[in-house]
Parts: C-alpha cells; sequence; structure tokens
C-alpha cells in the first residue's frame, strides 16, 4: 500500500513537471504564503509615507503570486475601541484579513506621574508564526522592528522564505543590509498597494486581473474618496466605482457630502449599471444597506 503510494506521488510529480499549460503550472507551483502585519508599524509606515494603503489591493497582490493561507493582522485597540477603530476592522475582515488585539495598558510612571501607553503585539505575532509554520513556504512580515530579527532567523532555519515588507529610513538597518534578505520597500509599491486619487480603487490595468459584475450584484464598499456629486468605493473588481448622491437614499438635503462621511463608514451597496466604454471600466451602484441610510439621514440633521 505504502509502495502504491509513493509510485502514485512520483508520478504526479513528474506531470507537474511535464505540463505545458502555463496556467495549470502556474496554480501548481503557487507557494503557500501566511501574511503578518504588525499593525503599528505599518500604521507609523504610512504616516511617513504619505499615503495610506488599500487593503483589498494588498490582498489581491500576494494573492496574484501565492496562495494565500491567512492573512493575520496585529493591532492594540483602545478599550472601548473607538468608532473609527471599528469600522477600520471591518474594512479589514471584509478583505479577508484576520484581526489580533488586545486593549492597550495605561502604565504610570511613579516617579514623574507620566502616563505611558503601552499594546505591543510582538510576542502574540512571533508565537503564531511558530505555531502555525508547518501550513505555510513563504513567511510574508510587514514590520521594520529588528525585534523581529530572531523570529525571521527561526523561519530560515526552518527553510522558509521570508520577505519583509517596509521602508527604508524607519525601518531596523538589519531587516535590508543582508544579502539573504527579500527586503521591499514600500515606497516604491504605490502603483500596487495605495489608495487611488483619482477615483478609482487601482490601476488601470488591475481589471484585467478581475472579474466585472453584473447589475444587482451586491458588494461592501469602503470609502476611497469624497465629492460633492457621490462618493468613490474601493470595491472587489478594483475599477472606478461611484455611489452617487442620489442614490443613497437620504431624503434630508445634503449641501456637503465630506461633512457626514467618514473614512472608516462601509457601504453595503448593489451594481446599477457596468460602463466599459473607457478604458478602465466603470461602475454606478445603488445604496441598498437601510440602515446606512438612516445612519447618513441622523448626520444630516445634526448638522443641520
Amino acid at each position: 500500500m505504502v509502495s502504491a503510494l509513493l509510485l502514485l506521488l512520483f508520478l504526479c510529480d513528474n506531470v507537474q513537471e511535464n505540463v505545458d499549460t502555463t496556467g495549470i503550472r502556474r496554480i501548481m507551483s503557487m507557494q503557500k504564503a501566511a501574511l503578518f502585519i504588525d499593525g503599528a508599524n505599518l500604521f507609523y509606515t504610512q504616516r511617513h509615507l504619505g499615503w495610506q494603503i488599500d487593503f483589498s489591493r494588498l490582498m489581491l497582490y500576494f494573492t496574484n503570486r501565492y496562495t494565500v493561507v491567512s492573512a493575520r493582522y496585529y493591532v492594540p485597540s483602545p478599550d472601548p475601541p473607538s468608532e473609527d477603530q471599528v469600522a477600520f476592522n471591518r474594512v479589514l475582515i471584509t478583505h479577508g484579513f484576520e484581526i489580533i488585539s488586545k486593549p492597550v495598558k495605561k502604565i504610570v510612571n511613579r516617579d514623574t506621574g507620566e502616563i505611558i501607553m503601552k499594546g505591543n503585539l510582538d510576542i502574540e505575532l512571533a508565537v503564531d508564526a511558530m505555531l502555525t509554520e508547518h501550513q505555510f513556504e513563504v513567511f510574508v512580515l510587514f514590520s521594520g522592528d529588528s525585534d523581529f530579527l530572531p523570529l525571521i532567523m527561526a523561519m530560515q532555519m526552518k527553510g522558509k522564505t521570508v520577505s519583509v515588507f517596509s521602508t527604508r529610513g524607519i525601518s531596523a538597518r538589519e531587516l535590508y543590509s543582508g544579502s539573504d534578505m527579500d527586503f521591499h520597500d514600500i515606497s516604491l509599491m504605490a502603483v500596487e498597494m495605495s489608495q487611488s486619487q483619482s477615483g478609482g480603487s487601482g490601476t488601470d490595468l488591475d481589471y484585467l486581473n478581475a472579474r466585472l459584475p453584473e447589475p444587482g450584484e451586491r458588494f461592501t464598499g469602503s470609502v476611497l474618496s469624497v465629492k460633492a456629486y457621490g462618493i468613490f468605493l474601493v470595491n472587489p473588481y478594483h475599477v472606478k466605482c461611484l455611489l452617487p448622491l442620489s442614490f443613497l437614499g437620504v431624503t434630508e438635503r445634503i449641501a456637503d457630502l465630506a461633512s457626514i462621511v467618514r473614512m472608516g463608514d462601509l457601504f453595503d451597496v448593489a451594481v446599477f449599471a457596468v460602463d466599459t466604454s473607457h478604458d478602465v471600466p466603470q461602475i454606478t451602484v445603488k445604496l441598498s444597506d437601510r440602515h446606512m441610510s438612516e445612519e447618513l439621514e441622523r448626520r444630516v440633521r445634526a448638522l443641520s
């Protein structure tokens, strides 16, 4: 029985090596990757860069290259969490990330009375990586913290490919100076990962790798930008997506849309129209969440 199984595995390996179909070979050869994101470190990285990461595009970047088995985002959280934090967490979950958090601790210096906020999750990240290392071949770390060097070395000793994503200048030199270190500078990856300011949610070529929706199809989009005439949404199709002012389901007059829409808001929408006459397809959507319509109406009245 064991011999037959070994023969079958041998034949499967030979089949994989001799397949001429590029697509099949690509699927079979895609390595399993796990993403571990140091949320606090990434927050300061984005502040340094001056642009925000689009987490739907970040996920697409990796799913186009690997079989992503997990994507964990480690972040300290105030207790209770703020409204913006809750909304941001929903954005992460919508795009396939698992959130690992713990409350921020307040530590009082007895000598000075100074209050220090502490919420480090480095140990949790390292422990999770070690406990799940059998699930992946590629260890992807988003952090510029040198405290992770022992973890990186441990992963390399276990035969894992290690890829570190951060930015030179604010990252520990040890993370990008080693000859065996696969370091990716996020500052050079705005085209692949940033929230576009042109009104779309991706580059002109992103839509070639994604399916276009059908009218009536529903999805949840996060805020990309707000204009006087509507809200541009980050969407799973990576095309320009507009939620017009007239499709918000709000009866009150909205004098300033930007004053009532928050960047952490999520909109459950239905596709109204798909326009492929432009270089980059565009979709128009309608808000299908009655509770969000009521919430926007409440915000309008609060400002009047």
